[in-house]
């Protein structure tokens, strides 16, 4: 009766480290996330700057395009002539504020005008009444002019420093205009659509191409908040697998970057990760595309990566 009292204390034992076991693995389980979608990360409809009739179109639709890379260029022919017009006027004033003959000029004057002034003092010295008061008069004058034209010619010289640099300004701001009407993409991406035509007119604001980001795509899903706390799964690496038309399987590697502090009425929290997509061997097709949908398993037993920072410049935000 002992040996079976003991037999069935071992059972029971054994039983609840089973049990145990069984709650640590179901714990400890990966979500496995179905039907996500897959959306872009990064798109652009990039707008025209500024009014006037679309001279240049540089791509075509399915060009990959580096973020800066030329889309397009509106007629730019009239800054062009305000900046010939403003580098003339700007080399004109750096010239007269370079030049010191007026200064020289004027030195010299004055002291031609204190010579004459010495002389008649000093004939009048020697022969009182040689030279009228209204002479001395005149000649000091003269001499008191003579000084005030070397403060304005000084004086000019630094108006003209001063126009030199206005005018360079000018230069610049013609140069922002002609910038401004060239139409270039804010990201790195493909170009899936244009909208007008060559020699359409565009109003500012009117988009021009819509340029997507096909080299990183998000997965999005829904994480069951009664199994998972967000902190298991905050920028844990994950495995997204996709099926596609030939059913056939492909994974692909990538991270969560975003988990919602929201709770929906299911019962779910949002996250979504950034995938790195590719191109099979001999292909220019990515194959991951936005619309599709994927199965990801987030690896919450691993570490979490090191968290991902974005400055977003106003490039991004048009």
């Amino acid at each position: 009766m002992r040996w079976l009292a003991a037999k069935q204390i071992r059972t029971v034992l054994w039983g609840m480290i089973a049990a145990l076991l069984v709650g640590v693995t179901a714990t400890a389980a990966e979500p496995v996330l179905t039907r996500c979608l897959v959306s872009l990360v990064e798109e652009a409809r990039v707008p025209a700057r500024e009014a006037g009739v679309l001279v240049e179109l540089s791509v075509k639709e399915g060009d990959v395009l580096a973020r800066g890379g030329l889309i397009g260029r509106i007629d730019d022919s009239q800054p062009h002539f305000e900046k010939q017009k403003a580098t003339a006027e700007h080399d004109q004033a750096v010239a007269r504020s370079k030049s010191d003959v007026d200064v020289r000029y004027s030195i010299a004057a004055e002291k031609v005008a204190e010579a004459e002034l010495e002389k008649a003092v000093a004939s009048n010295s020697r022969i009182p009444g040689s030279v009228t008061e209204v002479e001395l008069s005149r000649l000091e004058l003269n001499r008191k002019k003579s000084e005030l034209q070397i403060e304005q010619a000084q004086l000019e010289r630094q108006l003209s420093a001063l126009d030199a640099h206005s005018k360079s300004v000018e230069v610049a701001a013609a140069d922002n205009r002609i910038e401004r009407r060239k139409i270039s993409s804010p990201i790195d991406g493909m170009v899936v659509q244009l909208y007008p035509h060559l020699g359409e007119w565009m109003q500012p604001g009117d988009p021009l191409a819509r340029v997507v980001r096909t080299d990183k795509l998000r997965v999005e899903g829904y994480v069951d908040s009664a199994k998972f706390e967000p902190e298991r799964v905050h920028d844990r690496p994950v495995t997204v697998m996709v099926t596609f038309a030939d059913a056939r399987e492909e994974t692909f590697k990538g991270r969560i970057v975003f988990v919602s502090p929201l709770v929906e009425p299911g019962g779910d929290f949002r996250v979504f990760a950034e995938v790195e997509n590719r191109k099979p061997d001999g292909s220019n097709q990515w194959l991951l595309r936005a619309g599709q949908t994927a199965t990801m398993t987030i690896h919450s037993d691993q570490a979490p990566l090191p968290p991902v920072h974005r400055t977003v410049t106003t490039a991004d935000v048009e």
